[in-house]
């Protein structure tokens, strides 16, 4: 227990508050408030140039202010722990809550305070504030409030609505209940609304070193030198632009309360002392000292950039108050404001002691006329004090992630307010693809998303057999059943071929004939679509004609049709035309292995594999990565396929994944890859590649077609600068996302992954329990410890339990 003085009180005997009456604050001393809650800038968003912009709006806004209004910006910062329910969840729904549950998470909520008093007030001292007499300074300080109350409205409109101009910061209007019970959290020290004080019966005491409101020890810390040079932005100990005031905001990641006042002053009154000063000091004369001399060097450098450049004179108040029931724990974060304060260019700051209570007083929202720690700057500088950064908001849906403090958020990855929802993932190797890939797969099975993920050396198998998803390892020996010339149907039992199957087929048959990286002319292009055509034409009359079922289209039944076509109209004036442009014999060269070769059984299917109950399909082409005729040829059929089977789920989320596989697409297939994304696009699906580097990107014929066609890009940690470099001019990256890709840290416990979604990247961490690393992990020990306690224990969930504990006690 904290020892205080004997005059302790309740916090209700200290309140300042007259009366809260029409949204608007009452105080004791005569002024008149308002408030408002605040919403902020996401840390790390803004660049130097953006906060220099903030800066002069914030300096504009305060320069048209009334001499005597006071401009309080009120930041809260407390622990919540972290707390979800697992009904109803899955394995590792349950496993992810449990490994988050009971973190403690440091939440903000920052508040805006305006406040006009009487016209005759008096300097604050120590002695004569509220809490030291009692009783107001002034003899009536309720005289002329109507005038004050009527302005006041004006003022805070005039105010609000210039910074909400500045993209990212709102405010809401505090109504009485509002204003009170802001009032109560602060005089409790308890921010969290789900525990809300309902009164003010707390004793608070005085004490030579601190303060006590109830058990918490309340503890003061104020600038009392400015730090230099002032700028409106630093960067932070990741080297990211960020606001001057940032060290002493969410970075001190413990409870405490950030109050910044500035106060509108007299500019002529203060010059015309500030000119006395210096003229007393040069008298002197040989009696000068060094100190005197700096000192008037101060105030003529002061006054000279006052007068020269128009600005405004303010007084500003930086305060930290710190509150907790430990106090070696306090006493720990108490040093570490200090060094929060030196990191803001050496600024001074001092640890209060008799007047914590007095200055905590004056620091409640809208009652900082009591304060009396000032120190006299330009408007601009003071504008550089007012904190209007905050945490990353938690989209409603999405994925699981961690900011950079390790607070969980939801993060939309599949947002419609971009032109699409595909995504180009480049990491290095050994920077956690598939670990990262993995991450987002499990979290979308559970969400019941369908997916299917074209890979190349079995990186999803575990997590495969975790989920229970169909995992295909390609084998030309057993080949899947496939039949792209199976189209849509009419009722009477014709096939349709649309355009976009059409362009389908050509494609396929173009990189049969051409290979991978051929090259076709237009008017080849064009009379393969005529043949297809016919071909469909010829089929369906023959069917109806024939009244019974026949053999469903094929590349076999084409490859007959042509033959047949070649012989029936070799005399005929269209067919000499098409001959003169299209090589015939080496089409059917080409083509005759698929047909009735070696590879007929890949596309004569009389029905293609039926996968449309599955949630999560993996197709692993490691068996015929290296064969140059089979590989392009079955990763266009797979990618059609998936794009098939995901057309069936019209109403949710469905992604498809390539992870190398990607790489068998050509420059000869860029109209597959356009009609593959608009497909993708229109069924409301999402495609994904996933590539080492940019160089593949860049090297790639099909690589612009990629990035246009990815409104998100996933970009893990790089160790190579000079990458990095390449990597941001390829994909225009600003120099502040550049330097936020420098900065991703690698830890034991988790690895930061930058986003970038539209116009707008950010870091997050990625931070799985370990029964997720076990399914997800790409490190061949731990793939090999998995598989051999699979087998061991016969089910990959006791497995997964005992690989947790292996990882637990460090054996692993």
């Amino acid at each position: 227990m904290f020892s205080i003085d004997n005059n302790t009180k309740t916090v209700d005997d200290i309140i300042p508050i007259f009366s809260v009456e029409s949204s608007q604050l009452i105080l004791k001393d005569g002024r008149v408030a308002v408030g408002f809650s605040v919403n902020g800038i996401e840390a790390e968003k803004l660049s130097a140039k953006q906060y220099d912009y903030l800066n002069t709006l914030l300096f504009g806004a305060l320069k048209v202010l009334p001499e005597g209004t006071i401009v309080q910006k009120l930041d809260a910062y407390y622990f919540k722990e972290y707390q979800t329910s697992t009904r109803d969840k899955t394995y590792f729904q349950r496993r992810t809550i449990e490994h988050f549950t009971e973190r403690k998470i440091l939440l903000h909520d920052g508040y805006l305070l305006i406040s006009m008093g009487p016209e005759l007030e008096r300097d604050r001292n120590a002695a004569n504030t509220l809490f030291a007499l009692g009783r107001s300074l002034t003899k009536n300080p309720f005289d002329r409030i109507e005038d004050r109350q009527a302005a006041i409205e004006q003022v805070a409109a005039d105010f609000t609505t210039t910074l909400a101009s500045f993209e990212g910061i709102s405010f809401n209007r505090l109504d009485d209940e509002g204003l009170q019970n802001l009032y109560l959290q602060y005089y409790n020290l308890e921010f969290d609304k789900a525990y809300q004080p309902t009164d003010a019966l707390r004793t608070f005491g005085p004490s030579s070193t601190h303060a006590a409101i109830g058990e918490k020890r309340v503890n003061v810390i104020t600038m009392s030198g400015q730090g230099s040079p002032l700028e409106p932005f630093a960067r932070n100990a990741r080297n990211i632009m960020s606001p001057w005031l940032y060290p002493l905001t969410n970075y001190l990641y413990f409870p405490h309360v950030l109050s910044v006042s500035i106060k509108i002053m007299n500019k002529e009154k203060i010059l015309s002392d500030m000119d006395t000063t210096a003229k007393v000091i040069q008298n002197l004369d040989f009696m000068m000292t060094q100190d005197n001399r700096i000192k008037r060097e101060e105030i003529l450098d002061f006054t000279e950039e006052v007068r020269s450049e128009n600005k405004n004179i303010v007084s500003t108040s930086v305060n930290v108050i710190l509150y907790g029931g430990n106090a070696s724990e306090l006493e720990r974060h108490i040093q570490r404001t200090v060094a929060a304060f030196r990191e803001m260019g050496s600024s001074d700051c001092f640890i209060e002691s008799m007047d914590t209570a007095n200055l905590f007083i004056a620091n409640a929202p809208g009652n900082s006329d009591q304060n009396y720690r000032w120190l006299t700057m330009t408007g601009d500088n003071g504008a550089a004090y007012l904190n209007f950064l905050t945490k990353y908001t938690s989209d409603v849906k999405g994925d699981l992630l961690c900011d950079r403090f390790g607070v969980p958020v939801l993060v939309n990855l599949f947002n419609t307010e971009l032109e699409n929802q595909n995504a180009l993932v480049i990491g290095p190797t050994g920077s956690g693809k598939s670990f990262t890939m993995a991450w987002f797969i499990l979290q979308r099975f559970d969400r019941g998303e369908p997916q299917i993920i074209i890979d190349v050396g079995g990186t999803y198998l575990s997590a495969s057999i975790a989920l229970g998803g169909k995992y295909f390892e390609y084998d030309p020996e057993r080949p899947l059943k496939f039949n792209p010339f199976l189209v849509e149907r009419n009722p009477d039992g014709t096939f349709v071929l649309n355009g976009d199957k059409n362009n389908f087929l050509t494609n396929l048959l173009t990189v049969i004939w051409k290979g991978q990286n051929g090259t076709v002319r237009q008017s080849e292009r064009s009379v393969l679509n005529e043949l297809l055509l016919h071909y469909y034409v010829h089929y369906n009359q023959q069917s109806l004609a024939t009244d019974s079922s026949v053999t469903v289209p094929s590349l076999a039944g084409f490859y007959e049709f042509i033959i047949e076509y070649m012989e029936s109209s070799s005399t005929d004036r269209e067919y000499q035309k098409q001959a003169g442009s299209f090589h015939f014999d080496e089409f059917l060269l080409c083509l005759k292995p698929f047909a009735i070769g070696h590879y007929k059984e890949v596309l004569n299917s009389d029905e293609y594999e039926d996968l449309a109950e599955q949630k999560l399909i993996i197709f692993d082409m490691k068996k015929i990565k290296t064969n140059p005729i089979l590989y392009p040829v079955v990763g266009m059929l797979i990618t059609e396929l998936a794009a098939d089977q995901l057309a069936r789920y019209p109403k949710i989320n469905k992604w498809i994944y390539m992870d190398e596989a990607w790489s068998m697409l050509s420059d000869t297939m860029t109209d597959f890859i356009e009609l593959m994304y608009r497909t993708i696009r229109k069924n409301n699906g999402s495609m994904t590649i996933i590539t080492q580097g940019i160089n593949e990107i860049i090297t790639s014929p099909i690589g612009k077609a990629i990035k246009v066609n990815a409104s998100t890009k996933y970009i893990l940690r790089h160790t190579d600068t000079e990458e990095i470099d390449v990597l941001s001019k390829e994909l225009a990256f600003t120099q502040h996302e550049k330097d936020k890709v420098l900065s991703l840290q690698l830890d034991k416990h988790y690895r930061e992954i930058f986003l970038k979604q539209g116009e707008y990247g950010k870091v997050f961490r990625l931070e799985a329990p370990f029964a997720v690393q076990a399914v997800s992990t790409s490190k061949p020990q731990e793939r090999e410890t998995l598989r051999q306690l699979t087998t061991e224990y016969g089910d990959i969930y006791a497995a997964i339990q005992q690989f947790v504990e292996l990882k637990k006690t460090g054996k692993l």
